[in-house]
């Protein structure tokens, strides 16, 4: 898709537009933005390219979006409102599996999930990996692993992934993506899984694979900020989670960074390395977790400020952000600032929504295992981000993908 133009046409107060912003950006697609609220002679441009590609698809002057173009050469092609997966499909993103049985189905394609099948196709065994968004997990965007041994100079996630990627499919495994699994069940409608020796996984778009052993390795998402006024209106406009993808719209301007563990610091060196012209980073808390190494390198760069104590307590902004009120806590004293943009980065929450029935799960909806990695389902595992546990480092994951595909090699033995 390098030679591809891709042109994204919507409104920052639509869903669909920012879902679909995301997503090229998770997978690393160049695009371009047209606001067609804009009150400029571009805006007007775009409000009516909306409207004639409406009534060019669907015969009527609709004002359906987001409306995204794809200019390759001499060809165009509009798409109106697509979903993740017509985009994945047009892009040449999406895969499709080639049976309806597999020795072993993995669920997420993170380091965990890739190195468990690269074990278990390896040893002979059928495997098919379901990814429902970025094969590569939180590795994929991140801009630099610099603590991933082998790599002495350090690997960009989205080179790490692809190297990764293509090392499974080496070994004949097959993935699946963009495709979002929706349950695991019994064989049988009425059976159980200590019962029963197959195991369903149903997906959103319909499919139902059959597998005689399945691991989670699902990982984590950003956790989100909650229950701030005026957040609702502004995410995915001025609040955003990824810096490597959203970066790019607060050069040379000032931002807020909220967060005081690694990645907050990772990603607000990488902000101020490459965009932006101030950082300044919020912490609940009278110090930070990250660790001294990063700490120092905070301390060491210009142009990032470090306040303890302070919280957000309220955003100010329609479809635009204008200023965001500051609780510093130390000194009992709220204030009003006005940074351009704020990126979030304060922990993760397990992607385990799927099997919150069926699982057994902690306080914060991680899966609990034994030590063999197994879970509270007879033949399920979990390795990486989504179990209890798991240290949330691409190293670790990868080290437990690998354990959990040695003890699924031994259920599969038993099995």
């Amino acid at each position: 898709m390098s030679e591809s133009i891709i042109n994204v046409y919507g409104a920052n107060w639509c869903s669909d537009c920012r879902r679909t912003k995301k997503y090229l950006g998770e997978q690393r697609i160049h695009y371009r933005w047209f606001d067609i609220e804009l009150e400029t002679p571009e805006g007007k441009a775009s409000y009516d390219f909306v409207l004639s590609s409406n009534e060019k698809v669907s015969g009527k002057p609709k004002r359906k979006i987001p409306v995204v173009e794809i200019i390759e050469g001499n060809s165009k092609d509009i798409l109106i409102e697509p979903s993740n997966y017509e985009l994945a499909e047009r892009l040449d993103l999406a895969t499709k599996a080639t049976k309806d049985f597999y020795h072993a189905i993995i669920i997420g394609a993170g380091p965990a999930g890739l190195t468990a099948a690269i074990y278990l196709a390896r040893d002979g065994y059928d495997v098919l990996v379901i990814e429902q968004s970025t094969v590569g997990g939180q590795a994929f965007i991140t801009n630099k692993l610099d603590n991933f041994p082998g790599f002495p100079e350090g690997i960009t996630g989205s080179e790490f992934a692809t190297n990764v990627r293509r090392q499974a499919e080496r070994f004949g495994v097959e993935i699946l993506v963009p495709e979002k699994v929706i349950n695991i069940t019994p064989c049988h409608e009425n059976g159980s899984f200590e019962k029963c020796t197959y195991k369903i996984v149903r997906t959103k778009s319909g499919k139902e694979f059959t597998c005689l052993v399945a691991l989670i390795a699902t990982g984590s998402k950003y956790r989100k900020l909650s229950n701030i006024p005026g957040y609702d209106n502004l995410l995915g406009i001025n609040i955003h989670y990824c810096a490597t993808c959203d970066g790019f719209f607060y050069k040379d301007k000032r931002i807020f960074v909220i967060g005081g563990g690694n990645s907050a610091f990772e990603e607000s060196l990488f902000l101020k390395s490459r965009f932006v012209k101030e950082v300044t980073i919020l912490i609940r808390r009278n110090e930070p977790s990250a660790t001294k190494l990063l700490q120092e390198k905070i301390q060491d760069a210009e142009g990032i400020n470090v306040w303890l104590n302070s919280e957000i307590v309220e955003l100010i902004g329609e479809n635009k952000l204008k200023s965001v009120v500051v609780q510093h806590t130390d000194r009992g004293e709220v204030k009003e600032y006005h940074p351009d943009g704020i990126f979030v980065f304060i922990g993760l929450s397990p992607n385990t929504e799927f099997v919150a029935k069926g699982l057994e799960l902690d306080e914060s909806n991680f899966i609990i295992t034994d030590g063999q990695l197994q879970s509270s389902v007879h033949g399920i595992f979990a390795a990486g981000d989504c179990r209890k546990g798991s240290l949330k480092q691409a190293v670790a994951s990868a080290g437990e993908g690998a354990t959990a595909a040695l003890m699924m090699r031994n259920y599969l033995d038993e099995n």
